[in-house]
Protein backbone atom coordinates (compact mmCIF):
# COMPACT_ATOMS: atom_id res chain seq x y z
CA UNK A 1 0.00 0.00 0.00
CA UNK A 2 1.34 3.44 -0.95
CA UNK A 3 1.96 6.16 1.72
CA UNK A 4 -1.09 8.05 2.60
CA UNK A 5 -1.71 11.32 4.10
CA UNK A 6 -4.31 12.37 6.33
CA UNK A 7 -5.47 16.08 7.13
CA UNK A 8 -7.55 15.37 10.36
CA UNK A 9 -6.77 12.56 13.27
CA UNK A 10 -6.45 8.79 12.08
CA UNK A 11 -9.39 7.06 14.08
CA UNK A 12 -9.57 3.56 14.53
CA UNK A 13 -12.55 1.63 16.71
CA UNK A 14 -9.99 -1.53 17.36
CA UNK A 15 -6.74 0.08 18.23
CA UNK A 16 -3.65 0.71 16.59
CA UNK A 17 -1.01 -1.61 15.57
CA UNK A 18 2.39 -1.03 13.35
CA UNK A 19 3.30 -4.02 11.86
CA UNK A 20 6.13 -5.29 9.15
CA UNK A 21 5.68 -7.51 6.60
CA UNK A 22 8.06 -9.37 4.95
CA UNK A 23 8.64 -8.35 1.05
CA UNK A 24 9.64 -12.04 0.22
CA UNK A 25 7.35 -14.27 2.22
CA UNK A 26 4.68 -11.81 2.93
CA UNK A 27 4.53 -12.78 6.73
CA UNK A 28 3.58 -10.09 9.31
CA UNK A 29 5.02 -9.97 12.61
CA UNK A 30 4.57 -7.28 15.42
CA UNK A 31 6.58 -4.03 16.42
CA UNK A 32 5.60 -3.89 19.43
CA UNK A 33 4.00 -0.13 18.78
CA UNK A 34 0.48 -0.28 19.76
CA UNK A 35 -2.66 1.40 21.39
CA UNK A 36 -5.42 -0.29 22.46
CA UNK A 37 -9.62 0.41 21.92
CA UNK A 38 -9.70 2.23 25.21
CA UNK A 39 -6.33 4.04 25.32
CA UNK A 40 -5.68 2.29 28.57
CA UNK A 41 -2.54 0.23 26.91
CA UNK A 42 0.08 2.32 24.73
CA UNK A 43 3.05 -0.04 23.65
CA UNK A 44 6.37 0.64 22.39
CA UNK A 45 8.59 -1.87 21.87
CA UNK A 46 9.26 -3.56 24.82
CA UNK A 47 8.20 -0.59 27.31
CA UNK A 48 4.49 -0.20 28.21
CA UNK A 49 1.96 2.44 30.47
CA UNK A 50 -1.29 0.85 31.52
CA UNK A 51 -3.77 2.92 33.72
CA UNK A 52 -6.35 0.99 35.73
CA UNK A 53 -9.53 2.16 37.61
CA UNK A 54 -9.46 1.18 41.03
CA UNK A 55 -12.30 0.39 43.15
CA UNK A 56 -12.83 -1.15 46.87
CA UNK A 57 -16.65 -1.08 46.30
CA UNK A 58 -16.37 -5.20 46.56
CA UNK A 59 -14.44 -4.95 49.78
CA UNK A 60 -16.54 -6.25 53.03
CA UNK A 61 -14.24 -5.13 55.87
CA UNK A 62 -16.22 -3.07 58.18
CA UNK A 63 -17.81 -6.57 58.76
CA UNK A 64 -15.37 -9.05 58.49
CA UNK A 65 -11.31 -8.12 59.13
CA UNK A 66 -8.91 -8.50 56.62
CA UNK A 67 -5.40 -10.03 57.16
CA UNK A 68 -1.81 -8.43 55.93
CA UNK A 69 -2.11 -9.31 52.06
CA UNK A 70 -4.81 -10.36 51.75
CA UNK A 71 -6.61 -9.58 48.37
CA UNK A 72 -8.78 -6.04 48.85
CA UNK A 73 -9.45 -6.15 44.85
CA UNK A 74 -7.96 -7.92 41.62
CA UNK A 75 -7.52 -4.72 39.13
CA UNK A 76 -6.66 -6.38 36.37
CA UNK A 77 -3.95 -7.83 33.68
CA UNK A 78 -0.46 -6.80 32.66
CA UNK A 79 0.10 -6.90 28.99
CA UNK A 80 2.78 -9.69 27.80
CA UNK A 81 3.74 -8.79 24.06
CA UNK A 82 6.93 -7.67 22.69
CA UNK A 83 7.87 -7.08 19.21
CA UNK A 84 8.51 -10.55 17.31
CA UNK A 85 12.28 -10.15 16.43
CA UNK A 86 12.77 -10.17 20.40
CA UNK A 87 13.51 -13.46 22.45
CA UNK A 88 10.21 -14.69 24.40
CA UNK A 89 9.91 -12.18 27.56
CA UNK A 90 10.23 -14.07 30.71
CA UNK A 91 10.02 -10.97 33.28
CA UNK A 92 8.31 -8.02 33.57
CA UNK A 93 10.45 -5.06 35.08
CA UNK A 94 8.33 -2.02 36.79
CA UNK A 95 9.58 1.31 36.20
CA UNK A 96 6.96 3.68 37.78
CA UNK A 97 3.64 3.69 39.54
CA UNK A 98 1.48 6.46 39.87
CA UNK A 99 -1.95 5.98 42.16
CA UNK A 100 -4.03 8.76 42.09
CA UNK A 101 -7.00 9.34 44.95
CA UNK A 102 -10.06 10.61 44.07
CA UNK A 103 -12.23 9.33 46.71
CA UNK A 104 -10.05 8.28 49.78
CA UNK A 105 -11.88 5.01 52.42
CA UNK A 106 -13.34 5.62 55.74
CA UNK A 107 -10.61 7.46 58.22
CA UNK A 108 -8.58 4.54 59.84
CA UNK A 109 -5.32 4.03 60.97
CA UNK A 110 -5.11 0.22 59.48
CA UNK A 111 -6.49 1.67 56.15
CA UNK A 112 -3.38 0.48 54.12
CA UNK A 113 -2.55 -1.18 51.13
CA UNK A 114 0.04 -2.61 48.77
CA UNK A 115 0.07 -3.78 44.93
CA UNK A 116 0.79 -7.18 44.22
CA UNK A 117 1.50 -9.51 41.19
CA UNK A 118 0.40 -13.16 40.93
CA UNK A 119 0.46 -15.89 38.67
CA UNK A 120 -3.61 -16.56 40.26
CA UNK A 121 -6.26 -15.05 38.08
CA UNK A 122 -10.15 -14.86 40.40
CA UNK A 123 -8.76 -14.88 43.82
CA UNK A 124 -11.42 -13.73 45.79
CA UNK A 125 -11.33 -10.55 48.45
CA UNK A 126 -10.27 -11.42 51.74
CA UNK A 127 -8.36 -13.69 50.90
CA UNK A 128 -4.81 -14.43 50.67
CA UNK A 129 -2.60 -13.38 47.29
CA UNK A 130 -1.02 -16.88 45.89
CA UNK A 131 2.32 -16.52 45.57
CA UNK A 132 2.17 -12.66 45.03
CA UNK A 133 5.29 -10.29 44.40
CA UNK A 134 4.90 -7.17 45.84
CA UNK A 135 5.34 -4.23 44.06
CA UNK A 136 4.19 -1.14 45.87
CA UNK A 137 4.41 -1.58 49.43
CA UNK A 138 6.29 -2.00 53.30
CA UNK A 139 7.24 -5.21 51.76
CA UNK A 140 9.78 -3.68 48.97
CA UNK A 141 12.91 -3.00 48.79
CA UNK A 142 13.72 -0.83 46.00
CA UNK A 143 16.57 -0.73 43.49
CA UNK A 144 18.96 2.80 43.15
CA UNK A 145 20.06 2.97 40.10
CA UNK A 146 21.80 5.90 40.81
CA UNK A 147 24.27 3.28 43.16
CA UNK A 148 23.11 -0.02 40.67
CA UNK A 149 22.26 -1.56 44.41
CA UNK A 150 19.16 -1.57 46.34
CA UNK A 151 18.02 1.37 48.94
CA UNK A 152 18.89 1.13 52.34
CA UNK A 153 15.17 2.31 53.06
CA UNK A 154 12.07 0.65 52.14
CA UNK A 155 8.68 1.46 50.57
CA UNK A 156 5.94 2.34 52.48
CA UNK A 157 1.92 1.03 52.07
CA UNK A 158 -0.66 3.26 50.27
CA UNK A 159 -3.02 5.51 52.45
CA UNK A 160 -6.37 4.41 51.34
CA UNK A 161 -7.44 6.89 53.76
CA UNK A 162 -5.32 10.14 52.23
CA UNK A 163 -7.22 13.17 51.09
CA UNK A 164 -8.95 13.28 47.34
CA UNK A 165 -6.24 14.40 45.37
CA UNK A 166 -3.92 12.89 47.18
CA UNK A 167 -1.51 10.48 44.77
CA UNK A 168 1.52 7.68 45.91
CA UNK A 169 4.28 7.66 43.77
CA UNK A 170 7.14 5.04 43.65
CA UNK A 171 9.81 3.57 41.22
CA UNK A 172 10.56 0.00 42.34
CA UNK A 173 12.54 -0.70 39.60
CA UNK A 174 12.00 -4.40 40.12
CA UNK A 175 11.50 -7.52 38.00
CA UNK A 176 8.64 -10.50 38.37
CA UNK A 177 8.14 -13.36 36.35
CA UNK A 178 5.99 -13.23 32.82
CA UNK A 179 3.37 -15.13 34.34
CA UNK A 180 2.95 -13.45 37.26
CA UNK A 181 0.64 -10.50 34.80
CA UNK A 182 -2.41 -10.55 37.35
CA UNK A 183 -2.48 -7.03 39.38
CA UNK A 184 -3.69 -6.76 42.98
CA UNK A 185 -4.51 -4.48 45.19
CA UNK A 186 -3.58 -5.64 48.80
CA UNK A 187 -4.43 -5.08 52.77
CA UNK A 188 -1.29 -3.70 53.81
CA UNK A 189 -2.29 -4.30 57.46
CA UNK A 190 -4.82 -6.20 58.99
CA UNK A 191 -7.85 -4.28 58.34
CA UNK A 192 -11.22 -4.20 59.65
CA UNK A 193 -12.16 -0.74 58.80
CA UNK A 194 -15.07 0.39 56.00
CA UNK A 195 -12.73 0.73 52.80
CA UNK A 196 -16.12 0.55 50.17
CA UNK A 197 -16.00 4.51 48.86
CA UNK A 198 -12.25 4.03 47.97
CA UNK A 199 -11.76 5.04 44.06
CA UNK A 200 -8.39 6.22 42.31
CA UNK A 201 -6.67 5.49 39.02
CA UNK A 202 -3.82 3.60 38.47
CA UNK A 203 -0.64 4.12 35.99
CA UNK A 204 2.08 1.47 35.78
CA UNK A 205 4.87 2.22 33.67
CA UNK A 206 6.80 -1.28 32.68
CA UNK A 207 8.72 -3.48 30.55
CA UNK A 208 8.87 -6.92 29.24
CA UNK A 209 12.04 -8.99 28.37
Amino acid sequence: MANTTFSGPVRSEGGFNVINKSTTTGAVTETGFSVNSTGQLISLGTRKIQTFAVSLAGTNAASVTYGDNDVLVEIGELNTDHPDALVTASKFFIHKIVLGITTPAASDAQSLANLQLSATSGTATNTAISSGTEIVGAGVTSFNPRISATDSVTEVDIDLDASAGTFHVFEPNLNAAIASKHLYMGAGAACDAALTAFRGTLEIEYSVY
